[in-house]
């Protein structure tokens, strides 16, 4: 099993650092060290790629050089891949691959590997296949009929049920969000909007940073500590 760091901001590539650029100035890879300046502390790779993006090992690659001692580097659901670019782990869809499935197929017992949640039971059962995290979310979702806090409603409930660390994301996008996924229960977050358009990622990846400190900090829902 490994340790995952807590509190953790997670920053979620998205689709630009995929795409050829011909300005070397406009990398958006360059996006990437500037929130691992900022304070990023997990870089998680969507693979996900068309025909016309950049080639997807080229691009782990890449991000596997900028992490390199700095942060550490998931791939979404390739577990190939994550192998072939000696990432740090993965990061399973529910109802996928088993967590011990992946742990062996990477051999490793010191990679991270983590699973996505969308329900209390689809926790349970990421926490019982080995998993060392859950992503759990949507946070908040804006296109969403129902409460404007399931999300934060969900992540305390997947909180109570399960040991390992919870990861929120979906929808988090200024500081105060991120203080009140914590005061829900979570360990960390994960964003992507909030630092890839951003005019200043690293001052965005700063912001969400210095929030998730502070109310990490903080008492949550009525403890101590």
């Amino acid at each position: 099993m490994a340790d995952i760091p807590r509190p953790s901001l997670t920053l979620i590539t998205d689709r630009r650092l995929y795409r050829p650029h011909a300005d070397k100035k406009a990398d958006p890879l360059s996006l990437v060290e500037a929130a691992i300046a900022g304070g990023v502390g997990i870089v998680q790779l969507r693979a996900r790629a068309s025909q016309d993006d950049l080639g997807l090992y080229a691009v782990a690659m890449r991000l596997r050089e900028l992490t390199a001692g700095r942060a550490h580097f998931v791939v979404t659901g390739d577990l190939e891949l994550a192998e072939k670019c000696r990432a740090d782990g993965v990061l399973l869809a529910e109802r996928s691959y088993k967590p011990s499935e992946a742990r062996a197929f990477l051999r490793g017992e010191t990679k991270m590997v983590g699973a996505f949640a969308h329900s209390v039971p689809g926790a349970g059962r990421a926490e019982r296949g080995g998993a060392d995290y859950v992503q759990v979310g949507p946070a908040f979702d804006p296109e969403a009929s129902g409460a404007p806090d399931a999300g934060l409603s969900l992540l305390r409930k997947v909180k109570d049920a399960v040991h390992i660390p919870v990861i929120a994301f979906g929808g988090i996008r200024v500081p105060e969000q991120v203080g009140a996924c914590i005061r829900a229960g979570a360990d960390g977050v994960a964003v992507t909007d909030a630092v890839t358009r951003a005019p200043d990622p690293q001052a965005a990846a700063a912001a969400l940073r210095a929030a998730l400190d502070a109310a990490w900090r903080a008492p949550r829902d009525g403890q101590s500590g």
